[in-house]
């Protein structure tokens, strides 16, 4: 079985963090209403001071973004968002439906693994663009003329465009078409493997030897979501989490390898069976270099060749890893949009445009 896997590589030192006012969705609203008429950079200044206690849902992040003044504040805004992924969204936002009994969610998780089967055999090749903005922060650090540098909150240092095949049930990159943005500011990157489809067979089979358990409803797309709470022990997961390095030196003297416990939630269609969004959260040693590996991936409808699957459309990728300097830590956080679906033929001609990159 092949393995859910998420790489890091680090370059430099960093420290902790800055502390960040937690807040609520509706809190958050008022801080922003209370914004309005500010410049770009200070409304910036003052979402870069908050964290959010809840998922910041899509349609939420929709309407606030309309009324943002500037990228600046929207690109934090969005930062806030990813941070989110892996919370509960806001009590006022789930459906005010009752839990179903335990027939029915059996049967909707029946759909699920039926579904996940179904829609891994016949899925066509075909190829994708991944769109990937990467971000970290930079707490505040002494450097070597003593000279201090300031905290910088999660910002963009980099963003990359390139092309992935699925083919044979296969996820492959093809690196030909790998085009980097101008940002360089440092050499980390952060990695996740098997988006497409281990991600979903790896899960419901590791779940299914853990334990599984009702949630809750949520609004989706087309109509409310059945969501499901699984958890994963360490002898029956396929989640493998890599770690290196720092300036190039490896962890320990090696690199850190470990397939931790984990769990996380799936959302389903009660319908038809169709996943519409995973999250896994690794359950990590506190003595392991990585504090915190987490994925989501979010699904809708796509025309591939005329016919319409579920595939990836978002997912973020979100590590706190140490730098083995006094318990220090940095965050690093992807944001990942999959688009440009064509069906794979021999004769195909991948072309997505010559304009370079640009912030």
């Amino acid at each position: 079985m092949r393995r859910i896997a998420i790489l890091l590589m680090l370059a430099g030192i960093a420290l902790p963090s800055c502390a960040t006012r937690r807040v609520t969705v509706a809190q958050m609203e008022n801080e922003l209403n209370e914004a309005r008429g500010k410049r770009d950079s200070r409304v910036a200044d003052i979402l870069n001071g908050m964290q959010l206690s809840e998922r910041l849902t899509a349609t939420t992040l929709s309407r606030w973004q309309a009324r943002l003044p500037g990228e600046r504040s929207r690109r934090s805004l969005e930062v806030l968002a990813d941070l989110s992924a892996f919370l509960d969204p806001p009590a006022s936002e789930v459906p005010a439906l009752p839990a179903p009994n335990f027939a029915v969610q059996s049967r909707i998780m029946a759909l699920a693994v039926d579904y996940t089967k179904r829609t891994l055999q016949k899925l066509p090749n075909f190829f994708a663009r991944r769109d990937t903005v990467f971000y970290e922060d930079n707490p505040p650090r002494r450097m070597a003329d003593l000279t201090q540098l300031p905290y910088t909150p999660l910002h963009q240092v980099n963003k990359s465009s390139e092309t992935i095949l699925y083919r044979d049930g296969k996820e492959v990159v093809d690196v030909g078409t790998a085009k980097r943005g101008k940002y360089n500011a440092s050499a980390h990157t952060l990695l996740t493997h098997g988006v497409f489809g281990p991600i979903l067979s790896n899960t419901l089979v590791d779940a299914a030897h853990g334990t599984v358990k009702w949630s809750r409803w949520e609004q989706g797309r087309a109509g409310p979501e059945a969501v499901f709470h699984f958890s994963v022990p360490r002898d029956k997961s396929h989640y493998q989490v890599e770690f290196c390095c720092f300036n190039g030196i490896s962890y320990q003297e090696r690199d850190f390898q470990t397939i931790p416990a984990y769990h996380g939630e799936i959302a389903v269609d009660p319908a038809d069976g169709a996943i519409l969004r995973l999250s896994l959260v690794a359950d990590l040693n506190p003595a392991d270099p990585v504090g915190i590996s987490n994925i989501m991936v979010e699904y809708a409808p796509v025309e591939i060749g005329g016919k319409n699957y579920i595939c990836p459309v978002r997912s973020v990728s979100m590590w706190v890893a140490s730098t083995g300097v006094s318990n220090a830590s940095q965050t690093l956080l992807n944001d990942v949009g999959f688009v440009q679906y064509h069906l794979f033929r021999s004769d195909a001609r991948i072309l997505f445009g010559s304009d370079p990159l640009t912030p």
